[in-house]
Protein backbone atom coordinates (compact mmCIF):
# COMPACT_ATOMS: atom_id res chain seq x y z
CA UNK A 1 0.00 0.00 0.00
CA UNK A 2 1.13 3.40 -1.02
CA UNK A 3 0.47 6.54 1.76
CA UNK A 4 1.47 9.62 -0.53
CA UNK A 5 -1.83 10.15 -2.25
CA UNK A 6 -3.44 13.50 -2.61
CA UNK A 7 -5.55 14.97 -0.35
CA UNK A 8 -9.26 13.26 -0.15
CA UNK A 9 -12.34 15.23 -1.19
CA UNK A 10 -15.17 13.75 1.22
CA UNK A 11 -17.89 12.05 -0.14
CA UNK A 12 -20.89 14.42 0.29
CA UNK A 13 -23.29 11.91 1.50
CA UNK A 14 -23.61 10.98 5.16
CA UNK A 15 -22.08 8.22 6.65
CA UNK A 16 -24.18 7.66 9.18
CA UNK A 17 -27.70 7.70 7.68
CA UNK A 18 -28.21 4.27 8.60
CA UNK A 19 -27.15 4.32 12.22
CA UNK A 20 -29.52 4.35 15.33
CA UNK A 21 -29.42 7.69 17.66
CA UNK A 22 -27.61 6.19 20.59
CA UNK A 23 -29.72 7.60 23.13
CA UNK A 24 -32.59 5.26 21.68
CA UNK A 25 -30.49 2.24 23.22
CA UNK A 26 -31.25 0.99 26.77
CA UNK A 27 -28.35 0.09 29.07
CA UNK A 28 -27.12 -3.52 27.50
CA UNK A 29 -24.64 -5.36 29.25
CA UNK A 30 -20.41 -6.61 29.01
CA UNK A 31 -20.81 -8.96 25.74
CA UNK A 32 -19.37 -13.22 26.27
CA UNK A 33 -15.89 -13.07 25.59
CA UNK A 34 -14.92 -13.86 22.04
CA UNK A 35 -14.87 -17.48 21.10
CA UNK A 36 -15.26 -19.64 17.65
CA UNK A 37 -18.59 -20.09 16.17
CA UNK A 38 -19.73 -22.59 13.74
CA UNK A 39 -22.04 -20.91 12.71
CA UNK A 40 -22.88 -20.02 9.10
CA UNK A 41 -19.82 -18.13 8.26
CA UNK A 42 -22.07 -15.72 6.08
CA UNK A 43 -25.08 -14.97 8.65
CA UNK A 44 -25.72 -12.08 10.53
CA UNK A 45 -27.20 -12.86 13.84
CA UNK A 46 -27.94 -9.28 14.66
CA UNK A 47 -29.43 -6.97 12.42
CA UNK A 48 -27.12 -3.58 12.24
CA UNK A 49 -29.66 -1.32 12.64
CA UNK A 50 -29.93 -2.65 16.30
CA UNK A 51 -26.25 -2.09 16.99
CA UNK A 52 -24.51 0.49 19.42
CA UNK A 53 -22.69 3.38 17.81
CA UNK A 54 -19.34 3.81 18.06
CA UNK A 55 -18.19 7.42 17.32
CA UNK A 56 -16.10 7.57 14.19
CA UNK A 57 -14.11 10.95 13.66
CA UNK A 58 -12.29 11.22 10.12
CA UNK A 59 -10.22 14.04 9.83
CA UNK A 60 -8.51 15.22 6.80
CA UNK A 61 -5.15 17.14 7.34
CA UNK A 62 -4.40 19.70 4.57
CA UNK A 63 -0.30 20.72 3.82
CA UNK A 64 1.60 22.81 5.86
CA UNK A 65 1.38 25.93 2.92
CA UNK A 66 -2.10 25.39 2.42
CA UNK A 67 -4.29 28.44 3.86
CA UNK A 68 -6.86 26.45 6.05
CA UNK A 69 -3.84 24.55 7.72
CA UNK A 70 -2.53 27.90 9.47
CA UNK A 71 -5.43 27.74 11.78
CA UNK A 72 -4.42 24.54 13.08
CA UNK A 73 -1.04 26.22 14.46
CA UNK A 74 -1.07 26.21 18.44
CA UNK A 75 1.92 26.82 20.94
CA UNK A 76 3.23 23.70 22.08
CA UNK A 77 4.10 22.68 25.99
CA UNK A 78 7.66 24.25 25.77
CA UNK A 79 6.04 27.25 23.86
CA UNK A 80 6.99 26.63 20.51
CA UNK A 81 4.54 25.97 17.53
CA UNK A 82 4.07 23.01 15.47
CA UNK A 83 1.21 21.87 12.74
CA UNK A 84 -0.58 18.59 12.83
CA UNK A 85 0.61 17.86 9.06
CA UNK A 86 -0.33 14.87 6.47
CA UNK A 87 3.14 13.22 7.78
CA UNK A 88 2.26 12.93 11.14
CA UNK A 89 -0.74 10.79 10.50
CA UNK A 90 1.51 8.18 9.74
CA UNK A 91 3.39 8.38 12.92
CA UNK A 92 0.00 8.32 15.05
CA UNK A 93 -1.21 5.19 13.59
CA UNK A 94 -1.84 2.74 15.66
CA UNK A 95 -1.96 4.57 18.76
CA UNK A 96 -4.32 4.89 21.22
CA UNK A 97 -5.34 6.91 24.54
CA UNK A 98 -3.18 4.74 26.96
CA UNK A 99 0.17 4.85 24.30
CA UNK A 100 0.39 8.46 24.56
CA UNK A 101 1.62 10.70 27.45
CA UNK A 102 -0.09 13.46 28.52
CA UNK A 103 2.26 16.06 26.36
CA UNK A 104 1.52 14.32 23.41
CA UNK A 105 -2.15 14.21 24.21
CA UNK A 106 -2.51 17.38 24.94
CA UNK A 107 -0.27 18.29 21.91
CA UNK A 108 -2.47 16.40 19.09
CA UNK A 109 -5.83 17.31 20.94
CA UNK A 110 -4.86 20.98 20.65
CA UNK A 111 -4.15 20.13 16.70
CA UNK A 112 -7.39 18.96 15.91
CA UNK A 113 -11.18 20.20 15.37
CA UNK A 114 -12.82 21.24 18.36
CA UNK A 115 -15.67 18.80 17.82
CA UNK A 116 -12.88 16.04 17.69
CA UNK A 117 -10.74 17.26 20.50
CA UNK A 118 -13.66 17.48 22.97
CA UNK A 119 -15.26 14.03 22.30
CA UNK A 120 -11.26 12.27 22.89
CA UNK A 121 -10.86 14.69 26.16
CA UNK A 122 -13.94 13.23 27.37
CA UNK A 123 -13.52 9.55 26.42
CA UNK A 124 -12.39 6.97 28.59
CA UNK A 125 -10.91 5.58 25.56
CA UNK A 126 -9.30 6.04 21.69
CA UNK A 127 -7.56 4.91 18.71
CA UNK A 128 -5.90 6.38 16.15
CA UNK A 129 -5.99 5.17 12.48
CA UNK A 130 -3.88 7.03 9.81
CA UNK A 131 -2.01 7.54 6.35
CA UNK A 132 -0.78 10.44 5.13
CA UNK A 133 -3.21 13.26 5.08
CA UNK A 134 -6.31 11.16 6.98
CA UNK A 135 -6.39 10.66 10.54
CA UNK A 136 -9.01 7.98 11.86
CA UNK A 137 -10.54 8.43 15.74
CA UNK A 138 -12.43 5.56 16.78
CA UNK A 139 -13.77 6.59 20.42
CA UNK A 140 -15.51 4.45 23.49
CA UNK A 141 -14.64 1.82 25.24
CA UNK A 142 -16.02 -0.17 22.47
CA UNK A 143 -13.28 0.95 20.00
CA UNK A 144 -11.88 -1.89 21.59
CA UNK A 145 -13.36 -4.34 19.88
CA UNK A 146 -13.79 -3.63 16.74
CA UNK A 147 -10.92 -3.65 14.22
CA UNK A 148 -9.84 -0.28 11.79
CA UNK A 149 -7.74 -0.36 8.99
CA UNK A 150 -7.03 2.88 6.75
CA UNK A 151 -4.59 3.07 3.39
CA UNK A 152 -3.93 5.24 0.70
CA UNK A 153 -4.44 4.05 -2.64
CA UNK A 154 -1.65 4.84 -5.36
CA UNK A 155 -2.80 7.34 -8.18
CA UNK A 156 -3.31 5.53 -11.00
CA UNK A 157 -0.40 5.98 -13.13
CA UNK A 158 1.68 3.94 -11.00
CA UNK A 159 2.74 0.42 -10.88
CA UNK A 160 0.94 -1.46 -8.16
CA UNK A 161 2.79 -1.61 -4.86
CA UNK A 162 0.70 -3.86 -2.86
CA UNK A 163 1.86 -7.49 -2.94
CA UNK A 164 0.03 -10.25 -4.01
CA UNK A 165 1.06 -12.27 -1.58
CA UNK A 166 -1.91 -11.06 1.00
CA UNK A 167 -4.06 -12.71 -1.53
CA UNK A 168 -5.90 -15.76 -1.52
CA UNK A 169 -5.98 -17.60 -4.45
CA UNK A 170 -9.60 -16.17 -5.81
CA UNK A 171 -9.19 -12.74 -4.35
CA UNK A 172 -5.71 -13.13 -6.93
CA UNK A 173 -7.75 -14.43 -10.16
CA UNK A 174 -10.00 -11.29 -9.48
CA UNK A 175 -7.49 -8.74 -9.21
CA UNK A 176 -5.65 -10.14 -12.36
CA UNK A 177 -8.75 -9.95 -14.49
CA UNK A 178 -9.38 -6.61 -13.27
CA UNK A 179 -8.41 -3.35 -15.17
CA UNK A 180 -4.82 -2.11 -14.69
CA UNK A 181 -6.18 1.48 -13.90
CA UNK A 182 -8.26 -0.22 -10.60
CA UNK A 183 -5.96 -3.14 -10.06
CA UNK A 184 -4.29 -1.68 -6.99
CA UNK A 185 -7.34 -0.06 -5.43
CA UNK A 186 -8.80 -3.49 -5.67
CA UNK A 187 -5.78 -4.91 -4.31
CA UNK A 188 -5.87 -2.64 -1.67
CA UNK A 189 -9.70 -2.71 -0.48
CA UNK A 190 -9.14 -6.61 0.54
CA UNK A 191 -5.84 -5.91 2.45
CA UNK A 192 -7.89 -3.31 4.98
CA UNK A 193 -10.78 -5.72 4.69
CA UNK A 194 -8.36 -8.42 5.92
CA UNK A 195 -6.60 -6.04 8.49
CA UNK A 196 -9.46 -5.40 9.91
CA UNK A 197 -10.83 -8.63 10.35
CA UNK A 198 -7.77 -9.00 12.11
CA UNK A 199 -7.58 -6.81 14.84
CA UNK A 200 -11.38 -6.96 15.84
CA UNK A 201 -10.49 -10.42 16.47
CA UNK A 202 -6.95 -9.74 18.21
CA UNK A 203 -4.96 -11.77 15.98
CA UNK A 204 -3.05 -8.63 14.55
CA UNK A 205 -0.82 -9.68 11.65
CA UNK A 206 -0.30 -13.03 13.54
CA UNK A 207 -2.45 -14.77 10.76
CA UNK A 208 -1.38 -15.12 7.17
CA UNK A 209 -3.73 -12.68 5.62
CA UNK A 210 -4.03 -15.19 2.69
CA UNK A 211 -5.43 -17.33 4.72
CA UNK A 212 -8.63 -15.17 5.02
CA UNK A 213 -10.93 -14.47 2.15
CA UNK A 214 -12.35 -11.21 2.02
CA UNK A 215 -13.12 -10.76 -2.00
CA UNK A 216 -16.59 -10.45 -1.75
CA UNK A 217 -17.94 -7.29 -4.21
CA UNK A 218 -20.45 -5.46 -2.14
CA UNK A 219 -19.13 -2.84 0.39
CA UNK A 220 -20.09 -5.34 3.46
CA UNK A 221 -19.90 -8.84 4.09
CA UNK A 222 -18.47 -11.49 6.48
CA UNK A 223 -15.05 -13.10 6.35
CA UNK A 224 -13.87 -16.33 8.40
CA UNK A 225 -10.61 -15.38 10.30
CA UNK A 226 -9.00 -18.41 11.55
CA UNK A 227 -9.26 -19.30 14.97
CA UNK A 228 -8.05 -22.10 17.96
CA UNK A 229 -8.69 -25.73 17.83
CA UNK A 230 -9.23 -25.67 13.56
CA UNK A 231 -12.88 -23.50 14.38
CA UNK A 232 -12.93 -19.74 12.72
CA UNK A 233 -14.66 -16.36 13.89
CA UNK A 234 -16.85 -15.04 11.68
CA UNK A 235 -16.43 -10.88 11.50
CA UNK A 236 -18.81 -8.40 9.78
CA UNK A 237 -16.39 -6.05 7.04
CA UNK A 238 -17.99 -2.67 6.42
CA UNK A 239 -16.02 -0.98 3.40
CA UNK A 240 -16.54 3.34 3.67
CA UNK A 241 -15.95 5.34 0.58
CA UNK A 242 -14.16 9.05 1.60
CA UNK A 243 -12.74 9.20 -1.09
CA UNK A 244 -11.00 8.04 -4.54
CA UNK A 245 -7.29 8.83 -2.46
CA UNK A 246 -8.82 5.66 0.67
CA UNK A 247 -9.66 2.37 1.61
CA UNK A 248 -10.96 2.32 4.73
CA UNK A 249 -13.07 -0.55 6.84
CA UNK A 250 -14.60 -1.67 9.84
CA UNK A 251 -14.68 -4.82 11.27
CA UNK A 252 -16.91 -5.96 14.28
CA UNK A 253 -16.56 -9.99 15.22
CA UNK A 254 -20.38 -11.37 15.50
CA UNK A 255 -22.50 -11.08 17.30
CA UNK A 256 -21.27 -8.12 19.13
CA UNK A 257 -23.81 -5.47 18.60
CA UNK A 258 -21.60 -2.74 18.02
CA UNK A 259 -21.13 -0.28 14.41
CA UNK A 260 -19.43 2.58 13.67
CA UNK A 261 -21.06 5.77 13.84
CA UNK A 262 -19.38 8.78 11.44
CA UNK A 263 -20.08 11.47 13.87
CA UNK A 264 -17.51 14.14 12.09
CA UNK A 265 -15.75 14.85 8.77
CA UNK A 266 -15.36 17.82 6.99
CA UNK A 267 -14.15 18.65 3.28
Amino acid sequence: METNAALLELCPEPLDQDVPDPRHHLVRTSPAPLAPSTAHPHRHDHPEAAAVPVPIFVVPLASPTAPSAVSAVSSAPDGSTGLLSPDNCLGLNGHSRATLDAASRNWLLARLPDRVATAMAAATHWELYGTRGLLVVACGEDARRMGFSVESVRRETAAPSTPYEVLTAREAQLAATCPAAERERLITRFWVRKDAAMQAVGRGLSIAPERIEAGFSTDRGTVSVPGPYGLEVPVSVRNFAFADSYEFAVATAEPLPIAPSFAYSVT
